[in-house]
């Protein structure tokens, strides 16, 4: 089975979107209550352990104004940043 370089680039692509998604759900769910239930709590757990040590990095040098995060909005940036600089180099 051989791989194209542009199945690849796709491949980051969608793991750019796929990531994006969960830092933007991990946002919204820190502004709504969403309650305790056990999938909720799992989905919770899942996107701290995923998401966050992202934010983390990124929380050092970047710090909260206010009641305002913008880590997760940074990571967005760098992450986009990152994966078109990857795909790039992928494709040549």
């Amino acid at each position: 089975m051989t791989f194209d370089r542009a199945l690849i680039a796709t491949f980051v692509s969608s793991l750019t979107i796929v990531y994006t998604i969960m830092i933007l759900i991990y946002a919204i769910q820190s502004f709504v209550p969403l309650g305790y239930s056990a999938p909720v709590m799992t989905l919770r757990r899942f996107l701290d352990e995923t998401v966050a040590p992202l934010l983390l990095l990124f929380r050092r040098f970047i710090p909260p104004i206010g009641p305002l995060d913008l880590s997760a909005m940074v990571a967005l940036f760098a992450l986009w940043i990152g994966s078109g600089l990857v795909q790039q180099l992928i494709i040549g």
